[in-house]
C-alpha cells in the first residue's frame, strides 16, 4: 500500500495557503477575522447579486448550524456583515455585507488573484481542470459516508 496519504497532503496545502491568507493586513491588524471569515466575506462578495441566509453559509462551508451561528455572531460584532429581518418571514435573516467589509474587500480579492496565480504556476489548463476533477470525485466519495 502507498504510504502518502491524500487527507494528510490536502490539509498540509489548506494551512500553507492559510498561513498566505493571514499575511493579508486586514487579517493580521484585526485578530477577530480569521480564515474561515475571509472565505465566508469572499462567498458574501460573490454572491452579492442575491438574498444569503445563515442556511447559505451552512450548505456552502458544510457546517453545523451552531458553528455558523457563532461565526456570524463574530462577523457580526467584528463590524464585517449585519443581519437583517426580511419582511416576508420575521425569523430569518439575510446576511448584508457593512462597508467596513467592503474596504476589506480589496485586499482579499488581490491576495485571492496573487494566490491563485502563485498555486496554479507552471500548471496547463487541463491539469487545473484535472485537479477540479479530483476534488470533485474526492467529495463524492467522502458523500458516501455523511
Amino acid at each position: 500500500m502507498d504510504k502518502r496519504h491524500v487527507g494528510y497532503a490536502v490539509k498540509s496545502l489548506n494551512r500553507s495557503i492559510g498561513r498566505v491568507f493571514d499575511d493579508i493586513p486586514a487579517i493580521r491588524e484585526n485578530k477577530n477575522l480569521t480564515s474561515i471569515q475571509f472565505w465566508i466575506l469572499a462567498f458574501l462578495f460573490k454572491n452579492a447579486d442575491r438574498d444569503l441566509y445563515q442556511k447559505d453559509v451552512e450548505v456552502e462551508f458544510k457546517i453545523r448550524r451552531s458553528t455558523a451561528t457563532e461565526l456570524m455572531k463574530l462577523m457580526e460584532s467584528s463590524g464585517l456583515i449585519r443581519r437583517v429581518p426580511v419582511e416576508h418571514d420575521a425569523r430569518l435573516k439575510k446576511i448584508v455585507t457593512t462597508e467596513y467589509a467592503q474596504n476589506v474587500r480589496k485586499q482579499l480579492d488581490a491576495q485571492v488573484e496573487r494566490t491563485e496565480r502563485l498555486l496554479t504556476e507552471g500548471f496547463s489548463e487541463a491539469e487545473i481542470d484535472q485537479f477540479f476533477d479530483f476534488v470533485r470525485r474526492f467529495k463524492e466519495n467522502l458523500a458516501k459516508i455523511e
